[in-house]
């Protein structure tokens, strides 16, 4: 998850500059440019909870008056920060995600180790604030460890939204604490396709990320079953997103809804940082 947030007004005018580049690519067609090569599809699977287009009409232009916010943002614990015996998490969810909200803690290796359900407070025209405290077995040894808050969908359990936080398990490790900015924009930005667009053979797909540089671009049927996948490496520059653009083809047997999903991956252990998704109508 990305904590690091100098300045807001600075970092909304770079992301209005990167959609707007994207948006000029997609206008002039995705054939050649940037999708002049599809990204080679890989076969590893990536750790993810709960988990196991070509529009037929014009695609709405996004709104991007400024940057978009963290659909999840983690306020607590802070990065490297020392986890012992009970830890606690708190943050903030855009309202629509709030009672789908989920917690687990893994350690360095990618298992999970403590999982929980967080409570949730929706004040009045503010995002919800949610709050959970995970049990940190002591037989677990010092070492790195994630917390990942994610959202999950009502129909099929996929995960639309995920966030995490790099922690130091079963340690008393002190970091400084730093603001976090409510209004810290979306680390992984998606630009397209629209919601509810209709996908047929390739998925094109744009975003903009804070995070990476492992990138996976996947989409998801019905059941939640992969139907296409590729994966890309993103050149990351401080304070600034990294575009994405990929074509992902895609098999499917009958119509219906479906998931295009962008995410990081840790090159540690496999597990997913943060994760954005759009949802779909996939025609075969």
């Amino acid at each position: 998850m990305w904590h690091s947030f100098v300045s807001t007004q600075r970092s909304w005018l770079v992301w209005l500059a990167l959609a707007a580049m994207l948006l000029t690519t997609l206008a002039c067609g995705f054939e050649g440019g940037a999708f002049g090569s599809t990204p080679t599809p890989v076969t590893n699977q990536v750790v993810l909870p709960n988990v196991g287009g070509a529009p037929s009409g014009p695609a709405a232009v996004p709104d991007l008056a400024q940057a978009p916010v963290e659909g999840i943002l983690i306020t607590l614990p802070q990065p490297g920060q020392g986890a012992r015996g009970t830890l606690r998490i708190e943050g903030l969810s855009d309202p629509v995600l709030a009672s789908q909200l989920n917690v687990v803690v893994r350690d360095a290796a990618g298992t999970v180790i403590g999982a929980a359900r967080p409570t949730t407070q929706a004040p009045a025209d503010q995002r919800s604030a949610f709050a959970a405290e995970v049990a940190i077995p002591a037989e677990v040894a010092q070492q790195a460890g994630r917390v990942q808050v994610y959202a999950v969908s009502s129909g099929n359990n996929a995960v639309t939204h995920l966030t995490s936080v790099e922690v130091e398990l079963n340690s008393d490790k002190q970091i400084k604490a730093a603001p976090i900015d409510p209004q810290t924009p979306e680390a992984i930005a998606m630009i397209f396709p629209s919601p509810n667009a209709e996908v047929k053979g390739v998925a094109r797909v744009a975003a903009a990320t804070m995070v990476g540089p492992k990138i996976v671009i996947e989409v998801v049927d019905a059941n939640n079953q992969s139907v296409g996948r590729v994966e890309q490496t993103v050149d990351l520059q401080a304070g600034s997103p990294a575009q994405i653009m990929a074509e992902v083809p895609i098999t499917v047997a009958t119509a219906g809804p479906g998931r295009v999903l962008v995410y990081a991956v840790s090159a540690r252990d496999g597990a997913t940082e943060h994760l954005s998704s759009v949802e779909v109508n996939l025609v075969p």
